[in-house]
């Protein structure tokens, strides 16, 4: 009886420690290609016309911060670009605002679009997307 309960224990053990290990793994801040130091923003996330076509606006400033890997040709947006719980809050006629943790993946230059993959997001509001915005 001791010997199930310890091998039950152990199984348990194994799965839970192996599901939070998956999303780390699949986690933007573990990109070989980041450039720096992962940097917190506040803002809105859309999908536009063009590339890269996700992009988030800092609020309060005229930047975006372009949502790519530059080392994908199709630039797909993948699990380490962008987590899927984001993606999946995001589409043509959505927004999603919030605080955002991002990578830099290109260094920041004058009159460039920053390149970044988001690490995480919180206090994520989904509003309906207004032509007005842009």
């Amino acid at each position: 009886m001791k010997l199930i309960l310890i091998l039950a224990l152990l199984l348990i053990t194994t799965v839970l420690g192996s599901s939070q290990a998956i999303p780390e793994a699949h986690s933007c801040r573990q990109r070989p290609d980041v450039i720096g130091k992962c940097f917190s923003v506040h803002g809105r996330l859309s999908v536009y016309n063009g590339t890269p076509s996700i992009r988030l606006w800092p609020m309060g400033t005229k930047r975006l911060l372009g949502i790519l890997d530059p080392n994908d040709v199709s630039n797909a947006p993948g699990p380490t670009i962008l987590p899927l719980d984001i993606k999946n809050k995001l589409d043509w006629d959505k927004d999603v605002f919030g605080d955002f943790i991002v990578c830099p993946l290109t260094r920041q230059q004058s009159g460039r679009m920053q390149t970044v993959c988001i690490a995480s997001g919180k206090n994520l509001v989904v509003r309906e997307h207004k032509l007005t915005d842009r």
